[in-house]
C-alpha cells in the first residue's frame, strides 16, 4: 500500500533526474504544455506502491501489468496520472472542467498508427526544413560555425516609463540559468543585457562585458517596475498601454559542431543576424492567414472567468476496483 511501501527517497531521486534531462526526455505528456506538470516518475511510484507486493526499488524498472484494475482522475488536468496508469495496463477514466485538459488527454492517449505517424512526421520536418529552417539557425560563439541550432528564444516584455518614458524590461530576475544543468550560472547584464558566466550565483561579481555589478534580483516585483533611468515606480500591466511589446535578449541553441567537446548547455546575445532573422519570420507570418492560428476572442466560460490559479496535477487518485 502507498502509506507504507512508498519510498520518498527513492522516488525523489528518480523524479529531480527526469526533471533534470527534460532538454533530452520528451515523452507523450509534453505534447502540449500543461500548468506545473507532475513527473511521471513520481504518479508510477505511487501506483506501483498501491499495487504490486514488491519492493518499489525492485518492480519500477520492471514490466507490470495490472489489468482489471481501474484509476480514475476526476482532476486530470494534462494527464500524467492516467497515461501512467495506463503504461501499466489499467483502465483509465478522466475527467476535468478544463475543455483544453479534455483535448490534451484525448491526444495522448488514443490509438496512434507508428508506421504512418513516422511517415507524416518526416515530411513534416523536411519540409519545414526547407521553408524555413534557415531561420532557426544561428553562429556558435565558441567555434564560429553558422549552422548551429536555436532550440528557444528567449523575450522579455518592454514597457514605457510613465514619467520619463524610457523603455524598461521588467524582468522578474536577472538569472538566466543555474548551474545545476550547465557548468556555471548564467547572468543577464541589466545594463549592457550581455551573458556573463559565474560559479558563484549569491555573489555573480561584475559583468564580463561593462563591468556593472550584476544581480539576482531585478526592478520588477509583484506588480510594480522601478525605472532604471529615472527611478520612477511603475505599475504594470497596465491596460491603457496594451498589449506590451517584447524584445529578444538572449537565445539557446545547440551546436553539432563543437557539443563533442563543449561541457554544458549553449547561451548567446542575438546578435545581428539573428536579429534579421527574427525580422524576416515576424514578416512572413503577417503575410499567412491560417486556420491554425486563432484570433477570435476568449469566450465566456468557468476558466476564462476564475481569478484563481489553475488546478494543478497532485496526490488526488481514486482507485477502483473491476
Amino acid at each position: 500500500m502507498i502509506e507504507k511501501d512508498f519510498e520518498i527517497s527513492f522516488i525523489a531521486d528518480l523524479a529531480l533526474r527526469e526533471k533534470q534531462i527534460q532538454q533530452n526526455y520528451r515523452p507523450i505528456i509534453a505534447v502540449h504544455k500543461w500548468f506545473a506538470r507532475r513527473p511521471g516518475s513520481l504518479f508510477r511510484g505511487l501506483l506501483l506502491s498501491e499495487f504490486s507486493k514488491e519492493p518499489l526499488r525492485e518492480v519500477y524498472y520492471k514490466a507490470n501489468d495490472f489489468s482489471g484494475r481501474h484509476i480514475a482522475d476526476p482532476f486530470m488536468g494534462g494527464g500524467t496520472p492516467i497515461l501512467e496508469a495506463n503504461r501499466v495496463g489499467c483502465n483509465v477514466t478522466g475527467f476535468d472542467i478544463n475543455p483544453m485538459s479534455y483535448w490534451i488527454v484525448k491526444q495522448e492517449i488514443e490509438h496512434l498508427n507508428l508506421d504512418g505517424y513516422s511517415e507524416a512526421a518526416m515530411l513534416l520536418r523536411s519540409t519545414l526544413e526547407k521553408e524555413i529552417g534557415r531561420l532557426y539557425r544561428t553562429q556558435c560563439t565558441f567555434c564560429g560555425s553558422r549552422n548551429a541550432h536555436v532550440k528557444y528564444f528567449l523575450w522579455v516584455k518592454v514597457m514605457p516609463c510613465e514619467k520619463c518614458g524610457k523603455d524598461i524590461d521588467p524582468f522578474p530576475g536577472y538569472l538566466l540559468s543555474t548551474d545545476s544543468r550547465h557548468p556555471q550560472n548564467v547572468f543577464v547584464c541589466p545594463v549592457c543585457g550581455e551573458l556573463t558566466e559565474t560559479k558563484d550565483r549569491k555573489k555573480p561579481g561584475r559583468c564580463s562585458h561593462c563591468s556593472f555589478e550584476l544581480r539576482i534580483d531585478a526592478f520588477a516585483k509583484r506588480g510594480h517596475c522601478k525605472c532604471p533611468e529615472c527611478g520612477a515606480d511603475n505599475h504594470f500591466p497596465n491596460p491603457n498601454s496594451g498589449a506590451p511589446m517584447h524584445r529578444l535578449f538572449a537565445m539557446e541553441y545547440h551546436c553539432p559542431e563543437c557539443k563533442p567537446s563543449h561541457k554544458g548547455r549553449f547561451f548567446k546575445e542575438p546578435d545581428d543576424q539573428d536579429i534579421a532573422k527574427v525580422k524576416a519570420a515576424s514578416e512572413r507570418l503577417s503575410g499567412i492567414r491560417s486556420k491554425y492560428i486563432p484570433d477570435a476572442g476568449i469566450p465566456s466560460g468557468d476558466e476564462t472567468n476564475r481569478q484563481s490559479a489553475p488546478l494543478t496535477e497532485g496526490r488526488r487518485l481514486l482507485v477502483l476496483q473491476n
